[in-house]
């Protein structure tokens, strides 16, 4: 069921949204990767998996509980999917959240995903990952945190996802590199990737990491 669903609704996305193009800053060097992009609300996760010319050897982190029909409703109010100011705040509260619970999770099954868990199941998520990476897949990431309505952190994302550097480099013996990607409705605008050192310890090398992602995913000139 999973591949009819993204079977289905990625030809359509295709057809009536926009075209996009794939500007890179250096020639792809057709390596196992991690591609981060902003977020763009739900645009970027969209975009990737319908739109990407590399989509068919990525798969995607995902929320877990985005794809738990149990868990969804918490985990769109904790998302900032509407304007808590707004007067139909309440109304939204009631409704949207459950009618999501009913939609979202086969959708996001049915794509190239790792389920990205937050609890003592954190290993499952990168070692699905290794996983894939050795199997030469990419994977896609989205590291931006949400504090606010259509609105993510400046200065804060997820870090997880950089464990697999060394985690790569000692079952491999390669440098992991990390492409970063900034979205908008037309482009994709993929920078210079982003290489971790493997002789220094990573968690000296997170706050420059973090850095350099941030900036290269956020801005385009």
């Amino acid at each position: 069921m999973g591949k009819i669903i993204y079977g289905t609704l990625a030809p359509l996305i295709r057809l009536f949204t926009p075209r996009m193009e794939t500007v890179w800053d250096v020639p792809y060097d057709g390596e196992p990767c991690i591609f981060v992009g902003n977020h763009d609300r739900a645009n970027g996760p969209i975009s990737v998996a319908v739109k990407f010319p590399l989509k068919d050897q990525c798969h995607i982190w995902i929320y877990a509980n985005a794809m738990d029909r149990k868990l969804v409703p918490a985990y769109v109010r904790q998302d900032y999917w509407w304007d808590p100011q707004s007067r139909l705040a309440p109304l939204y509260d009631r409704t949207i959240p459950y009618l999501t619970a009913l939609a979202l999770p086969p959708i996001l099954r049915s794509v190239p995903n790792v389920p990205v868990y937050h609890d003592m199941r954190a290993m499952t998520t990168l070692r699905e990952s290794l996983r894939l990476l050795e199997g030469g897949k990419s994977l896609v990431i989205f590291p931006g945190i949400p504090d606010g309505y259509k609105s993510h952190s400046d200065t804060k994302t997820s870090e997880g996802y950089l464990y697999l550097l060394p985690m790569y480099h000692k079952k491999t013996g390669k440098v992991l590199k990390i492409w970063p990607m900034h979205l908008d409705r037309h482009t994709f605008h993929v920078k210079a990737p982003i290489v971790f050192d493997p002789d220094r310890p990573l968690k000296d090398q997170v706050p420059d990491l973090c850095r350099q992602v941030t900036e290269a995913i956020e801005e385009d000139e």
